[in-house]
């Protein structure tokens, strides 16, 4: 049964592999902040690496959920919440940390000379932090109207732009500022895709509101776009109109 007033969510999806999975890398996020913390409490740089570990280790879960989801049919509605939910509370509070570590702490002072006092500025994660607040608010409404967040391609590349930088934010000192150049278009591009999120989730609404368009259920989110359409027809459409183009 689908909860109330959010027919995108089915219970018994809660429990699916690519679910579960995304709940281990919610879970890395309060294991990662602890090891920054004594990393920065005790000055000691391994822990700091330990931590960098855990942050692969979730950001390659996330390759493997949406690749099974994708392959035994386990999308789900709360899947489509969470995944992308998972990821930005892992940008962000690795960004919060990694800012926190330097100039802040121990650890932060032995690395000032090399790094000019921060492994990542503050005003990153303020940025992605606002951005994320943003979605994370516009979350409930999209999921009472039955709206659904469709990825789009800047999306994707915001996000592995923003993962690639953080990944070299752990060896700021040594890559000349790259890492920071990376996260300013990583960010820049996150802000262009929650444009278009919010634009099209806006279209969906008023869409419903009219009965143009059908709410979203948790069986439809599967096999639906984002205009609630099932996915045979937006492939018959192209297909028809590659073979018009063709002629």
């Amino acid at each position: 049964m689908a909860y109330k007033g959010m027919g995108q969510i089915d219970k018994k999806e809660l429990w699916t592999i690519p679910n579960l999975i995304t709940y281990f890398r919610i879970l890395c996020i309060p294991a990662y902040i602890l090891l920054m913390v004594f990393a920065g409490l005790n000055s000691d740089p391994v822990l700091l690496y330990i931590a960098f570990g855990v942050f692969v280790v979730a950001a390659g879960s996330d390759l493997v959920d949406g690749w099974i989801a994708r392959k035994f049919n386990m999308t789900s509605g709360i899947g489509m919440v969470l995944d992308p939910l998972a990821d930005k509370l892992m940008h962000v509070s690795v960004l919060f940390c990694l800012s926190l570590c330097t100039g802040l702490t121990p650890l932060g002072a032995n690395t000032a000379a090399a790094s000019g006092g921060w492994y990542v500025h503050y005003a990153f994660v303020i940025l992605l932090l606002l951005k994320e607040a943003i979605m994370v608010c516009a979350s409930p409404l999209v999921m009472k109207k039955g709206a659904k967040v469709q990825a789009n391609w800047m999306g994707k590349v915001a996000s592995f732009t923003v993962s690639v930088g953080v990944i070299l934010s752990f060896f700021h000192p040594y890559v000349m500022y790259a890492d920071w150049g990376i996260l300013s278009w990583g960010i820049c591009l996150s802000y262009g895709a929650a444009v278009n999120y919010l634009v099209d989730i806006i279209r969906q609404i008023r869409k419903i509101n009219s009965g143009e368009m059908e709410r979203v259920t948790s069986e439809s989110a599967k096999t639906t776009d984002s205009s609630n359409r099932p996915f045979e027809a937006v492939a018959s459409e192209d297909e028809s109109g590659s073979r018009t183009e063709e002629r």
